[in-house]
């Protein structure tokens, strides 16, 4: 059973794991809640998809931190009779709120906790519930020091682009900018970049395709039909990896996913962190790439003055270049890994 809610970050490497556990063919199901994109984006013909009533509390206010001991309890008690149900032989918790009435349920019911923690810093509910995990994996070191690390689970679909070298042989014209604000889209993206893009316009010739979020694409686009741009915009980018392999430099936030990402496949980015991640661990992300000169990271709070100013200093040599420094060496294959450990730990 996979654990995990919320947003793109904990689900898409949930469904990398799940996929790879069906081509061996296990049964996977999944627990999640009412209002998380998993409930659309988890294929329940092919996974029992059950549903509990935790929610976060951060930043909720007063109100939601006194309700959330009677809501631990409900959803601990619905877990127990999830798990009695599915009875899997593990549990993976993919981190965030969602874990923590699993994981309790499953200790109370001997079933063996598995973690995977996607950030360069582990989230609160991982780093707690990794003392009562059988393993934690990571997607890249962190502070917790016993977890081994395997990267990332990315979309198998998005190996089949080109390598760095074929995808920049020949390529001419406009520099091309693909922007991406993770699976709800960066509110900050859509109102700022259509004016920093008209700027780098007027001096060099650039292409845009820009990834807004379902709730905000009527408002990116009115802001984008303010200036002549060569401009695509889009609610979510189902087909990641032909967009990826188009794209000469990535402009996105700096969440696990999308690091590990350009890691595995080559690609040229400036990174904008979002300010008020847990931890800063956006930031800490970011750096993974910082390292290996193959991103330029600009706070948020410069993205005005700053952007603008990196991008008429980008050139399409300077972008292969990034792209060629980010491409790891040897693919991590982090689902083999897990799946790999698992299956031998269950014999």
């Amino acid at each position: 059973m996979i654990a995990a809610a919320g947003t793109g970050g904990h689900i898409y490497p949930g469904l990398a794991i799940a996929d790879y556990f069906q081509k061996k063919k296990h049964q996977v199901s999944w627990t999640g809640t009412a209002a998380g994109m998993e409930n659309k984006l988890v294929n329940k013909k092919l996974i029992n998809f059950y549903i509990i009533r935790m929610k976060g509390v951060r930043g909720k206010g007063l109100v939601e931190w006194i309700k959330l001991p009677f809501r631990l309890m409900a959803s601990i008690y619905e877990s127990i009779l999830i798990l009695r149900k599915e009875n899997p032989s593990f549990v993976v918790l993919m981190g965030g709120y969602i874990c923590f009435p699993i994981a309790i349920a499953a200790k109370l019911l001997s079933i063996k906790i598995v973690i995977h923690e996607q950030n360069a810093i582990a989230g609160l509910s991982n780093k707690l519930l990794s003392k009562i995990s059988s393993k934690t994996f990571l997607g890249f070191k962190n502070n917790i020091k016993d977890g081994l690390v395997v990267g990332n689970p990315i979309r198998e679909s998005l190996y089949e682009i080109p390598e760095v070298n074929e995808r920049f042989k020949g390529r001419s014209g406009p520099l091309r900018i693909l922007v991406i604000g993770g699976s709800l889209g960066a509110m900050v993206f859509n109102e700022t970049l259509p004016a920093i893009f008209s700027l780098v316009n007027s001096k060099k010739r650039i292409e845009v395709i820009h990834q807004s979020g379902a709730m905000n694409y009527e408002k990116l686009n009115n802001n984008y039909s303010k200036y002549n741009l060569n401009v695509k915009t889009k609610k979510y980018i189902e087909d990641m990896g032909s967009h990826l392999a188009w794209a000469d430099l990535v402009i996105a936030r700096a969440g696990a996913l999308t690091v590990s990402e350009l890691l595995e496949l080559g690609i040229a980015s400036i990174l904008i962190p979002y300010p008020f991640a847990v931890d800063d661990h956006q930031l800490l992300n970011a750096k993974v790439l910082k390292i290996k000169s193959a991103t330029k990271i600009i706070l948020e709070k410069n993205i005005k003055e700053g952007l603008a100013n990196l991008l008429l200093k980008i050139d399409r040599v300077e972008c292969m270049r990034m792209a060629m420094n980010a491409k790891t060496k040897f693919r991590q294959q982090a689902c083999k890994n897990i799946y790999e450990y698992l299956i031998t730990d269950e014999k």
